[in-house]
Protein backbone atom coordinates (compact mmCIF):
# COMPACT_ATOMS: atom_id res chain seq x y z
CA UNK A 1 0.00 0.00 0.00
CA UNK A 2 2.78 2.20 0.69
CA UNK A 3 4.25 1.89 -2.33
CA UNK A 4 1.40 2.61 -4.26
CA UNK A 5 0.82 6.07 -2.01
CA UNK A 6 4.38 6.75 -2.89
CA UNK A 7 4.27 6.52 -6.22
CA UNK A 8 0.81 8.14 -6.84
CA UNK A 9 2.37 11.43 -5.18
CA UNK A 10 5.50 11.12 -7.17
CA UNK A 11 3.37 11.01 -10.22
CA UNK A 12 1.44 14.29 -9.50
CA UNK A 13 3.90 16.05 -8.20
CA UNK A 14 6.11 15.65 -11.13
CA UNK A 15 3.66 17.62 -12.87
CA UNK A 16 4.01 21.06 -12.12
CA UNK A 17 8.04 20.41 -10.45
CA UNK A 18 11.05 21.87 -11.93
CA UNK A 19 14.76 20.64 -10.77
CA UNK A 20 15.08 23.77 -7.91
CA UNK A 21 11.64 22.25 -6.86
CA UNK A 22 12.56 18.66 -6.66
CA UNK A 23 15.88 19.75 -4.49
CA UNK A 24 14.58 21.95 -2.46
CA UNK A 25 11.66 18.98 -1.46
CA UNK A 26 14.26 16.82 -1.30
CA UNK A 27 16.15 18.62 1.39
CA UNK A 28 12.56 18.86 3.26
CA UNK A 29 12.16 15.26 3.30
CA UNK A 30 16.12 15.14 4.69
CA UNK A 31 15.83 17.69 7.11
CA UNK A 32 18.34 17.80 10.10
CA UNK A 33 18.67 14.07 10.28
CA UNK A 34 21.50 11.44 9.81
CA UNK A 35 20.27 9.98 6.11
CA UNK A 36 21.41 6.16 7.27
CA UNK A 37 18.89 6.95 10.19
CA UNK A 38 15.93 7.25 7.87
CA UNK A 39 13.59 4.86 7.03
CA UNK A 40 14.05 3.41 3.84
CA UNK A 41 11.07 4.20 1.87
CA UNK A 42 11.53 8.10 2.92
CA UNK A 43 15.45 7.39 2.06
CA UNK A 44 13.99 5.96 -1.00
CA UNK A 45 11.56 8.86 -1.69
CA UNK A 46 14.35 11.76 -0.84
CA UNK A 47 16.26 9.70 -3.58
CA UNK A 48 13.61 9.97 -6.36
CA UNK A 49 13.30 13.53 -5.74
CA UNK A 50 17.17 14.31 -6.14
CA UNK A 51 17.33 11.84 -9.76
CA UNK A 52 14.48 13.82 -10.77
CA UNK A 53 15.99 17.22 -10.03
CA UNK A 54 19.12 15.76 -12.07
CA UNK A 55 17.24 14.65 -14.90
CA UNK A 56 15.86 18.25 -15.02
CA UNK A 57 18.79 19.99 -15.03
CA UNK A 58 22.00 17.95 -14.87
CA UNK A 59 24.32 20.94 -14.72
CA UNK A 60 23.77 21.86 -10.23
CA UNK A 61 26.42 20.85 -8.27
CA UNK A 62 24.24 20.87 -5.34
CA UNK A 63 22.24 17.90 -6.85
CA UNK A 64 25.31 15.84 -7.76
CA UNK A 65 26.28 16.34 -4.26
CA UNK A 66 22.93 15.46 -2.16
CA UNK A 67 22.54 12.60 -4.54
CA UNK A 68 25.91 11.35 -3.66
CA UNK A 69 25.12 11.62 -0.66
CA UNK A 70 21.75 9.67 -0.55
CA UNK A 71 23.21 6.84 -2.79
CA UNK A 72 26.13 6.60 -0.29
CA UNK A 73 23.53 6.24 2.81
CA UNK A 74 21.81 2.99 0.71
CA UNK A 75 25.12 1.62 0.32
CA UNK A 76 24.84 2.23 -3.72
CA UNK A 77 28.66 2.78 -4.41
CA UNK A 78 28.75 1.86 -7.92
CA UNK A 79 25.44 4.57 -8.16
CA UNK A 80 27.88 6.92 -6.31
CA UNK A 81 30.99 6.49 -8.18
CA UNK A 82 29.09 6.91 -11.35
CA UNK A 83 27.61 10.42 -10.09
CA UNK A 84 30.95 11.80 -9.23
CA UNK A 85 32.70 10.98 -12.35
CA UNK A 86 29.73 12.95 -13.88
CA UNK A 87 30.53 15.64 -11.72
CA UNK A 88 33.75 15.53 -12.28
CA UNK A 89 33.63 15.99 -15.92
CA UNK A 90 31.92 19.33 -15.66
CA UNK A 91 33.97 20.11 -12.60
CA UNK A 92 37.20 18.89 -12.91
CA UNK A 93 38.74 21.40 -10.40
CA UNK A 94 36.39 20.66 -8.14
CA UNK A 95 38.36 19.08 -5.12
CA UNK A 96 35.46 17.99 -2.70
CA UNK A 97 34.33 15.58 -5.48
CA UNK A 98 37.76 14.14 -5.66
CA UNK A 99 37.28 13.45 -2.25
CA UNK A 100 34.00 11.64 -2.72
CA UNK A 101 34.74 9.61 -5.80
CA UNK A 102 37.92 8.31 -3.31
CA UNK A 103 35.35 7.06 -0.66
CA UNK A 104 32.90 5.35 -3.11
CA UNK A 105 35.71 3.85 -4.45
CA UNK A 106 37.10 2.62 -1.11
CA UNK A 107 33.87 1.29 0.49
CA UNK A 108 33.69 -0.82 -3.04
CA UNK A 109 37.53 -2.22 -2.00
CA UNK A 110 39.05 -0.41 -5.06
CA UNK A 111 41.67 0.81 -2.90
CA UNK A 112 44.53 2.23 -5.42
CA UNK A 113 42.29 4.01 -7.40
CA UNK A 114 40.75 5.74 -4.10
CA UNK A 115 43.93 6.52 -2.98
CA UNK A 116 44.52 8.77 -6.64
CA UNK A 117 41.05 9.99 -5.99
CA UNK A 118 42.56 11.16 -2.65
CA UNK A 119 45.80 12.60 -3.85
CA UNK A 120 43.85 14.64 -6.51
CA UNK A 121 42.04 16.45 -3.45
CA UNK A 122 44.91 17.13 -1.43
CA UNK A 123 46.72 18.47 -4.34
CA UNK A 124 43.67 20.51 -5.00
CA UNK A 125 43.99 21.95 -1.89
CA UNK A 126 41.08 19.74 -0.11
CA UNK A 127 43.12 19.27 3.19
CA UNK A 128 40.70 18.09 5.62
CA UNK A 129 41.42 15.56 8.55
CA UNK A 130 38.70 13.57 7.39
CA UNK A 131 40.42 13.17 3.73
CA UNK A 132 43.82 12.23 5.39
CA UNK A 133 42.64 9.98 7.53
CA UNK A 134 40.12 8.17 4.38
CA UNK A 135 43.75 7.83 2.84
CA UNK A 136 45.13 6.38 5.48
CA UNK A 137 43.00 3.76 5.71
CA UNK A 138 43.41 2.81 2.29
CA UNK A 139 47.06 2.69 2.56
CA UNK A 140 46.56 0.32 5.15
CA UNK A 141 44.78 -2.08 3.67
CA UNK A 142 47.05 -2.12 1.34
CA UNK A 143 49.70 -2.83 4.42
CA UNK A 144 51.21 -6.09 2.54
CA UNK A 145 53.07 -3.39 1.04
CA UNK A 146 55.44 -2.04 3.42
CA UNK A 147 55.83 1.17 1.63
CA UNK A 148 52.20 1.60 1.97
CA UNK A 149 52.51 1.13 5.62
CA UNK A 150 54.76 3.92 6.20
CA UNK A 151 52.37 6.15 3.53
CA UNK A 152 49.48 5.36 5.97
CA UNK A 153 51.60 6.71 8.56
CA UNK A 154 52.18 10.09 7.20
CA UNK A 155 48.50 10.38 6.38
CA UNK A 156 47.39 9.70 9.57
CA UNK A 157 50.12 12.41 11.30
CA UNK A 158 48.48 14.80 8.61
CA UNK A 159 45.53 14.40 10.07
CA UNK A 160 46.70 14.70 13.95
CA UNK A 161 48.31 17.97 12.63
CA UNK A 162 45.33 19.18 11.34
CA UNK A 163 43.02 17.89 14.16
CA UNK A 164 45.28 16.55 17.32
CA UNK A 165 42.35 15.61 19.34
CA UNK A 166 40.68 12.12 16.88
CA UNK A 167 40.71 9.36 18.81
CA UNK A 168 39.70 7.36 15.33
CA UNK A 169 43.08 8.47 14.14
CA UNK A 170 45.05 8.06 16.95
CA UNK A 171 43.59 4.45 16.78
CA UNK A 172 44.65 3.70 13.21
CA UNK A 173 47.69 5.60 13.99
CA UNK A 174 48.68 3.07 16.90
CA UNK A 175 47.81 -0.01 14.66
CA UNK A 176 50.30 1.21 11.49
CA UNK A 177 53.07 1.27 14.28
CA UNK A 178 52.10 -2.25 15.63
CA UNK A 179 52.19 -3.18 12.03
CA UNK A 180 55.47 -1.17 12.19
CA UNK A 181 57.11 -3.43 15.11
CA UNK A 182 57.23 -0.34 17.36
CA UNK A 183 55.60 -1.52 20.45
CA UNK A 184 56.47 1.70 22.71
CA UNK A 185 54.83 4.35 20.39
CA UNK A 186 51.85 2.33 19.78
CA UNK A 187 51.06 2.28 23.17
CA UNK A 188 51.41 5.65 23.53
CA UNK A 189 48.92 6.24 20.86
CA UNK A 190 46.58 3.79 21.95
CA UNK A 191 46.83 5.85 25.68
CA UNK A 192 45.92 8.73 24.13
CA UNK A 193 43.41 7.43 22.09
CA UNK A 194 41.81 6.05 25.15
CA UNK A 195 42.21 9.01 27.43
CA UNK A 196 40.37 10.70 24.35
CA UNK A 197 37.47 8.12 24.62
CA UNK A 198 37.41 5.77 27.78
CA UNK A 199 34.20 4.00 26.59
CA UNK A 200 35.69 2.92 23.67
CA UNK A 201 35.68 -1.00 24.09
CA UNK A 202 37.92 -1.77 20.74
CA UNK A 203 40.66 0.84 21.96
CA UNK A 204 40.81 -0.80 25.41
CA UNK A 205 40.40 -4.55 24.33
CA UNK A 206 43.39 -3.65 21.33
CA UNK A 207 45.54 -1.91 23.81
CA UNK A 208 45.36 -4.62 26.61
CA UNK A 209 46.22 -7.03 23.87
CA UNK A 210 49.29 -5.17 23.29
CA UNK A 211 49.89 -5.10 27.06
CA UNK A 212 49.54 -9.12 26.39
CA UNK A 213 51.46 -9.49 23.69
CA UNK A 214 54.34 -7.63 25.69
CA UNK A 215 54.29 -9.48 28.66
CA UNK A 216 52.26 -7.41 30.40
CA UNK A 217 49.64 -9.09 31.71
CA UNK A 218 48.95 -7.52 34.80
CA UNK A 219 47.91 -4.71 33.00
CA UNK A 220 46.01 -6.02 30.40
CA UNK A 221 44.05 -7.50 33.15
CA UNK A 222 43.37 -4.34 35.02
CA UNK A 223 42.67 -2.15 31.93
CA UNK A 224 39.94 -4.66 31.60
CA UNK A 225 38.65 -4.77 34.93
CA UNK A 226 39.02 -0.79 34.77
CA UNK A 227 36.66 -0.96 32.10
CA UNK A 228 34.07 -3.39 33.46
CA UNK A 229 33.85 -1.32 36.59
CA UNK A 230 32.92 1.81 35.25
CA UNK A 231 30.68 -0.95 32.62
CA UNK A 232 29.25 -3.52 34.70
CA UNK A 233 26.70 -4.92 32.36
CA UNK A 234 29.52 -4.77 28.93
CA UNK A 235 29.11 -8.19 27.66
CA UNK A 236 32.08 -7.39 25.43
CA UNK A 237 34.05 -6.22 28.39
CA UNK A 238 32.69 -9.21 30.25
CA UNK A 239 34.24 -11.81 27.42
CA UNK A 240 37.50 -10.27 26.70
CA UNK A 241 38.03 -10.55 30.93
CA UNK A 242 37.03 -14.30 30.74
CA UNK A 243 39.43 -14.87 27.58
CA UNK A 244 42.38 -13.08 29.37
CA UNK A 245 41.40 -15.42 32.60
CA UNK A 246 41.66 -18.46 29.77
CA UNK A 247 45.05 -17.80 28.45
CA UNK A 248 46.57 -16.97 32.13
CA UNK A 249 44.70 -21.08 33.02
CA UNK A 250 42.78 -19.32 35.67
CA UNK A 251 39.54 -21.53 34.44
CA UNK A 252 37.69 -21.30 37.37
CA UNK A 253 37.37 -17.12 37.02
CA UNK A 254 37.20 -17.64 33.34
CA UNK A 255 34.13 -19.37 33.62
CA UNK A 256 32.50 -17.15 35.69
CA UNK A 257 33.23 -14.18 33.27
CA UNK A 258 32.30 -16.22 30.52
CA UNK A 259 28.78 -17.08 31.80
CA UNK A 260 28.21 -13.42 32.66
CA UNK A 261 29.08 -11.95 29.27
CA UNK A 262 26.48 -14.73 28.32
CA UNK A 263 23.72 -13.76 30.42
CA UNK A 264 24.07 -9.70 29.73
CA UNK A 265 24.30 -10.63 25.73
CA UNK A 266 22.63 -13.79 24.19
CA UNK A 267 24.41 -13.07 20.86
CA UNK A 268 27.54 -13.54 22.19
CA UNK A 269 28.17 -16.89 20.73
CA UNK A 270 31.95 -16.56 21.08
CA UNK A 271 31.58 -17.47 24.70
CA UNK A 272 30.73 -21.22 23.69
CA UNK A 273 34.21 -21.67 21.53
CA UNK A 274 35.81 -20.98 24.96
CA UNK A 275 33.19 -22.33 27.44
CA UNK A 276 34.15 -25.98 25.29
CA UNK A 277 37.64 -25.57 25.35
CA UNK A 278 37.50 -25.10 29.46
CA UNK A 279 35.10 -28.05 29.74
CA UNK A 280 37.35 -29.95 27.07
CA UNK A 281 40.95 -29.26 29.13
CA UNK A 282 38.74 -30.41 32.16
CA UNK A 283 37.52 -33.75 31.01
CA UNK A 284 34.05 -33.16 30.51
CA UNK A 285 33.85 -34.15 27.19
CA UNK A 286 30.11 -34.65 26.25
CA UNK A 287 29.40 -30.68 27.80
CA UNK A 288 32.51 -29.46 25.31
CA UNK A 289 31.01 -31.16 22.73
CA UNK A 290 27.44 -29.54 23.56
CA UNK A 291 29.15 -26.12 23.96
CA UNK A 292 30.69 -26.83 20.22
CA UNK A 293 27.71 -27.64 18.79
CA UNK A 294 25.85 -24.97 19.77
CA UNK A 295 28.88 -22.54 18.14
CA UNK A 296 28.52 -24.61 14.85
CA UNK A 297 24.47 -24.00 15.16
CA UNK A 298 25.31 -20.44 14.06
CA UNK A 299 28.57 -20.90 12.10
CA UNK A 300 27.97 -23.70 10.15
CA UNK A 301 31.28 -22.72 7.64
CA UNK A 302 34.17 -22.28 10.29
CA UNK A 303 36.83 -24.94 10.17
CA UNK A 304 37.95 -23.52 13.82
CA UNK A 305 34.28 -25.29 15.17
CA UNK A 306 34.76 -28.82 13.65
CA UNK A 307 38.34 -28.97 14.34
CA UNK A 308 37.29 -28.36 18.05
CA UNK A 309 34.46 -30.75 17.93
CA UNK A 310 36.95 -33.73 15.97
CA UNK A 311 39.34 -32.86 19.17
CA UNK A 312 36.73 -34.01 21.53
CA UNK A 313 35.36 -36.72 19.38
CA UNK A 314 39.27 -38.25 19.46
CA UNK A 315 39.13 -37.44 23.43
CA UNK A 316 36.34 -39.78 23.73
CA UNK A 317 37.61 -42.33 21.71
CA UNK A 318 35.65 -41.93 18.55
CA UNK A 319 37.92 -41.97 15.91
CA UNK A 320 35.03 -41.85 13.12
CA UNK A 321 33.61 -38.99 14.46
CA UNK A 322 36.65 -36.94 14.93
CA UNK A 323 37.51 -38.31 11.01
CA UNK A 324 34.70 -37.18 9.78
CA UNK A 325 35.12 -33.80 11.66
CA UNK A 326 38.56 -32.93 10.78
CA UNK A 327 37.30 -33.91 7.39
CA UNK A 328 35.29 -31.29 6.91
CA UNK A 329 37.19 -28.39 8.47
CA UNK A 330 39.46 -29.84 5.41
CA UNK A 331 36.78 -28.99 2.77
CA UNK A 332 35.83 -25.78 4.39
CA UNK A 333 39.50 -24.45 3.71
CA UNK A 334 40.65 -26.07 6.90
CA UNK A 335 41.69 -23.13 9.53
CA UNK A 336 45.21 -22.23 8.19
CA UNK A 337 46.35 -25.95 7.96
CA UNK A 338 44.81 -27.20 11.12
CA UNK A 339 42.61 -29.03 10.27
CA UNK A 340 45.17 -30.98 7.62
CA UNK A 341 47.86 -31.29 10.57
CA UNK A 342 44.77 -33.09 12.86
CA UNK A 343 43.34 -35.75 10.23
CA UNK A 344 47.09 -36.44 9.02
CA UNK A 345 48.11 -36.87 12.87
CA UNK A 346 44.56 -39.10 13.30
CA UNK A 347 45.32 -41.11 10.27
CA UNK A 348 49.27 -41.64 11.34
CA UNK A 349 47.82 -42.85 14.85
CA UNK A 350 45.85 -45.19 12.77
CA UNK A 351 48.78 -46.13 10.31
CA UNK A 352 46.92 -44.95 7.43
CA UNK A 353 49.96 -43.79 6.19
CA UNK A 354 49.41 -42.78 2.38
CA UNK A 355 46.46 -41.15 3.03
CA UNK A 356 48.18 -39.01 5.45
CA UNK A 357 50.73 -38.23 2.99
CA UNK A 358 47.77 -37.04 0.47
CA UNK A 359 46.24 -34.58 3.53
CA UNK A 360 49.74 -33.19 4.21
CA UNK A 361 50.54 -32.47 0.67
CA UNK A 362 47.38 -30.57 -0.07
CA UNK A 363 47.49 -28.82 3.13
CA UNK A 364 51.70 -27.94 1.91
CA UNK A 365 49.93 -26.61 -1.36
CA UNK A 366 47.52 -24.91 0.33
CA UNK A 367 49.51 -23.29 3.24
CA UNK A 368 53.38 -23.73 1.82
CA UNK A 369 54.80 -21.22 4.93
CA UNK A 370 53.17 -23.83 7.82
CA UNK A 371 56.19 -25.55 9.03
CA UNK A 372 54.11 -27.66 11.11
CA UNK A 373 52.92 -29.71 7.67
CA UNK A 374 56.47 -29.77 6.10
CA UNK A 375 57.55 -31.34 9.90
CA UNK A 376 54.42 -34.02 9.73
CA UNK A 377 54.77 -34.70 6.17
CA UNK A 378 58.48 -35.12 6.28
CA UNK A 379 57.55 -37.48 10.06
CA UNK A 380 55.30 -39.92 7.74
CA UNK A 381 57.89 -40.23 5.27
CA UNK A 382 60.53 -41.41 7.83
CA UNK A 383 58.23 -43.76 9.27
CA UNK A 384 57.16 -45.19 5.43
CA UNK A 385 61.42 -45.13 4.83
CA UNK A 386 61.38 -42.06 1.88
CA UNK A 387 64.03 -40.43 3.39
CA UNK A 388 64.99 -38.35 0.86
CA UNK A 389 61.34 -36.69 1.30
CA UNK A 390 61.52 -36.94 4.79
CA UNK A 391 65.00 -34.98 4.93
CA UNK A 392 63.87 -32.51 2.40
CA UNK A 393 60.31 -31.87 4.47
CA UNK A 394 62.39 -31.88 7.42
CA UNK A 395 64.95 -28.96 5.98
CA UNK A 396 61.90 -27.00 5.19
CA UNK A 397 60.22 -26.99 8.40
CA UNK A 398 63.75 -25.93 10.20
CA UNK A 399 63.91 -22.91 7.45
CA UNK A 400 60.71 -21.74 8.05
CA UNK A 401 61.34 -21.40 11.84
CA UNK A 402 64.87 -22.09 12.58
CA UNK A 403 64.82 -21.79 16.34
CA UNK A 404 61.96 -24.31 16.44
CA UNK A 405 63.64 -27.35 18.45
CA UNK A 406 60.88 -29.65 17.90
CA UNK A 407 61.83 -29.27 13.85
CA UNK A 408 65.78 -29.93 14.62
CA UNK A 409 64.80 -32.95 17.25
CA UNK A 410 62.40 -34.60 13.51
CA UNK A 411 65.74 -33.10 11.61
CA UNK A 412 68.66 -35.10 13.72
CA UNK A 413 66.42 -38.49 13.84
CA UNK A 414 66.42 -38.76 10.19
CA UNK A 415 69.77 -37.57 9.71
CA UNK A 416 70.73 -40.35 11.92
CA UNK A 417 69.54 -42.64 9.22
CA UNK A 418 71.32 -40.45 6.37
CA UNK A 419 74.18 -39.03 7.24
CA UNK A 420 75.48 -39.45 11.35
CA UNK A 421 77.94 -36.83 10.97
CA UNK A 422 75.60 -34.28 10.32
CA UNK A 423 73.20 -35.71 12.93
CA UNK A 424 75.93 -35.17 15.79
CA UNK A 425 75.87 -31.20 14.52
CA UNK A 426 72.06 -31.14 14.52
CA UNK A 427 71.34 -33.04 17.75
CA UNK A 428 74.02 -30.54 19.20
CA UNK A 429 72.06 -27.71 18.12
CA UNK A 430 68.74 -29.00 19.13
CA UNK A 431 69.91 -29.33 22.40
CA UNK A 432 71.07 -25.68 23.01
CA UNK A 433 67.42 -24.12 21.65
CA UNK A 434 65.69 -27.00 23.34
CA UNK A 435 67.23 -26.36 27.20
CA UNK A 436 65.56 -22.99 27.83
CA UNK A 437 61.83 -24.83 26.55
CA UNK A 438 59.96 -26.33 28.92
CA UNK A 439 57.65 -28.33 26.61
CA UNK A 440 60.76 -30.09 25.38
CA UNK A 441 61.89 -31.22 28.49
CA UNK A 442 60.65 -34.87 27.68
CA UNK A 443 62.71 -34.66 24.58
CA UNK A 444 65.42 -33.36 25.77
CA UNK A 445 66.75 -36.40 27.62
CA UNK A 446 66.64 -38.46 24.44
CA UNK A 447 68.44 -35.95 22.53
CA UNK A 448 71.28 -35.78 24.84
CA UNK A 449 71.34 -39.66 25.28
CA UNK A 450 71.57 -40.29 21.10
CA UNK A 451 74.21 -37.44 21.10
CA UNK A 452 76.43 -39.29 23.82
CA UNK A 453 75.95 -42.90 21.72
CA UNK A 454 77.03 -41.00 18.19
CA UNK A 455 80.39 -39.81 20.28
CA UNK A 456 79.29 -36.64 20.63
CA UNK A 457 79.74 -32.84 18.92
CA UNK A 458 82.44 -29.68 20.25
CA UNK A 459 82.80 -27.81 16.75
CA UNK A 460 81.13 -25.32 15.24
CA UNK A 461 76.98 -24.43 15.02
CA UNK A 462 75.64 -26.33 12.61
CA UNK A 463 73.81 -24.44 9.66
CA UNK A 464 71.31 -25.15 7.47
CA UNK A 465 72.81 -26.45 4.38
CA UNK A 466 72.04 -24.37 0.91
CA UNK A 467 69.17 -25.61 -0.50
CA UNK A 468 68.13 -27.37 -4.01
CA UNK A 469 65.04 -28.72 -2.59
CA UNK A 470 61.83 -27.71 -4.49
CA UNK A 471 60.23 -24.81 -2.93
CA UNK A 472 57.46 -25.36 -0.65
CA UNK A 473 54.33 -26.35 -2.50
CA UNK A 474 55.65 -27.45 -5.32
CA UNK A 475 52.93 -30.43 -6.13
CA UNK A 476 55.03 -33.46 -6.65
CA UNK A 477 52.94 -35.78 -9.18
CA UNK A 478 52.83 -39.98 -8.60
CA UNK A 479 52.45 -40.04 -5.14
CA UNK A 480 55.32 -41.18 -2.56
CA UNK A 481 58.32 -42.52 -4.26
CA UNK A 482 57.72 -41.04 -7.73
CA UNK A 483 60.30 -38.15 -7.53
CA UNK A 484 64.23 -38.85 -7.42
CA UNK A 485 64.80 -37.22 -4.27
CA UNK A 486 62.03 -40.11 -2.74
CA UNK A 487 63.22 -43.28 -4.73
CA UNK A 488 66.79 -43.22 -4.58
CA UNK A 489 67.20 -42.10 -0.76
CA UNK A 490 65.93 -45.16 0.56
CA UNK A 491 69.24 -46.26 2.57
Amino acid sequence: MKRWVLLLWCGLAACSRDAGDWHQKTQELIGSRVLRALPPAELAQATYCEEQSLALDSTRAETYLSLARLYRARGAYEDETRLWRALLAQHPDLSEAYAGLGASMAAQGRYNAASRAFQDAIRREYRTAAVYLQLGNVYQALGHVQNNLRSAEAAYQAALELSPNQPDVLLQLARIEVALKRPEDALRLYRQALELSPQDDGIRIELAALYKSGGATDMARQLLADGLAARPDDAVLSFELGRLWWELGDLARAQVQLQQARAQDSTLVEVYRYQGLIHSSQGRQDQALEAFRKLEAVRPREAAVKVNIGIVYSQQGDLTQAEQAFRAAVQLGGDKGDAALKLGGLYMHQVRLQEAVQIFKQAEEQYPANAEVHASLGEVYRQMGVLGGALDESLWAVELQPEKALWLYHLAAIYEQVDPAQARQVWARYLELAAPDLPEAQRLATGRQRLIQLGGWSGPTWKLPPSNRPRPGTWTPGGVGSSDSTSTARL
